[in-house]
C-alpha cells in the first residue's frame, strides 16, 4: 500500500518535473526516488509519469494520484499538528507570525488588549519576512500571519484588516511645508533595512511616478527605528515612517511632517490563516483583530 513517503516523492517529482531536482528538495539519492516511483507503479500497475526531453510531466493516471496524494499530504499535516497541540497541552496557544513593521508598530497594540480580553491565551509572537511565515501557515507551524504585502494562495484566506499613512519626516530645522521626489533626489533617505514590505511599498508608488528607490540616496539602518529619528532629528536626511510611530515626537515638535507633492503610500496589514480546519482559538484571535483594527 502507497505509504505517506512515497506519496510525498511522487509529488515532489511531479513539482519539479525532475528527479533530480526532488532529490535535491528531498535532500535523498536519485536511486532512492526512483526506486518509490517504480514501487508505486508496480503497486497501481500503471504508467504515472512521463519522461521526456523536457522534463517529467504526470500521465492521466499520475494526475489523479498527485489529486489524491496532495489532499492526504495536506490532512496528515493537519492531523500532525492537532495531535501535537494535544500532547503539548497548549490548545489555548496561538502561535502568530509578524512582517517587521507589523510587528514593531501594529502587533504589541494587538497583543496588549487581546492579552486583557483573553488572559488564558497565551500568543507566540514571531518577527520574520513574508516567505518563512508564509510557509510557516501552510505547514501548520504558524496560526495567523499579519503581512505588509497582499497575497493569494488557494489554502490560505486573507483580507486587510488595517492600514495607516506613511509620514514624509524632517528635521524640525527644515522649514519647507511641502517636498517633491525630484527634491528628495538631493538628501538622504533613511529605512529600516529589515523594512522589505515597506520597501516594495514605496518601490511600487515611486515606479507609479517614474522614479524607483535605487534614484534615492537610501541609507538602510539595521535594528533601530529611534536610531532613525535621531537621524533625522539631527538634520542627517529624512525618513518614511507610520503615523503611529512618530505621534509623539510630532506632539513635542521633535520632528516634523512634510507634504509629499506626489502623495504618498499607506502601510496596510492584512491577516492570513488556513482555510481548512480552523480552530476556535484561531477564529478568535482573527475576529479580535477585526474589531481592534477598527478602533
Amino acid at each position: 500500500m502507497a505509504d505517506l513517503s512515497s506519496l510525498r516523492i511522487f509529488v515532489t517529482v511531479v513539482d519539479k518535473g525532475s528527479f533530480t531536482e526532488a532529490a535535491r528538495e528531498l535532500h535523498l539519492t536519485q536511486p532512492a526516488v526512483t526506486y518509490k516511483i517504480k514501487t508505486l507503479e508496480e503497486e497501481f500497475a500503471l504508467a504515472l509519469l512521463s519522461r521526456g526531453k523536457a522534463g517529467v510531466s504526470p500521465t492521466p493516471a499520475g494526475e489523479i494520484l498527485y489529486k489524491y496524494a496532495k489532499r492526504i499530504i495536506g490532512l496528515y499535516a493537519d492531523l500532525s499538528a492537532e495531535m501535537e497541540e494535544y500532547a503539548r497541552g497548549v490548545k489555548d496557544l496561538i502561535s502568530v507570525g509578524a512582517c517587521p513593521m507589523i510587528g514593531e508598530f501594529f502587533l504589541p497594540r494587538i497583543l496588549e488588549a487581546f492579552r486583557e480580553n483573553f488572559p488564558k491565551v497565551e500568543v507566540e509572537a514571531k518577527i520574520s519576512y513574508f516567505p518563512p511565515i508564509f510557509e510557516g501557515l501552510l505547514n501548520g507551524n504558524l496560526d495567523v500571519g499579519l503581512l505588509e504585502i497582499k497575497a493569494s494562495h488557494k489554502e490560505i484566506l486573507i483580507e486587510e484588516v488595517w492600514q495607516e499613512s506613511f509620514l514624509l519626516i524632517v528635521s524640525p530645522n527644515c522649514h519647507l511645508q511641502e517636498l517633491s521626489l525630484q527634491d528628495l533626489k538631493g538628501k538622504r533617505v533613511f529605512l529600516r533595512e529589515e523594512a522589505v514590505g515597506m520597501k516594495a511599498i514605496l518601490e511600487d508608488h515611486f515606479r507609479e511616478k517614474g522614479m524607483r528607490l535605487k534614484d534615492f540616496d537610501v541609507v538602510a539602518v539595521s535594528g533601530s527605528t529611534e536610531a532613525i529619528k535621531e537621524m533625522v532629528k539631527g538634520g542627517m536626511g529624512v525618513t518614511f515612517l507610520p503615523r503611529g510611530v512618530v505621534t509623539g515626537e510630532l506632539e513635542r515638535g521633535e520632528l516634523r511632517e512634510a507634504k509629499l507633492a506626489e502623495g504618498i503610500p499607506f502601510l496596510k496589514c492584512y491577516v492570513a490563516y488556513r482555510k481548512r480546519h480552523i480552530p476556535p482559538k484561531v477564529a478568535k484571535f482573527v475576529k479580535f483583530v477585526r474589531t481592534f483594527s477598527k478602533r
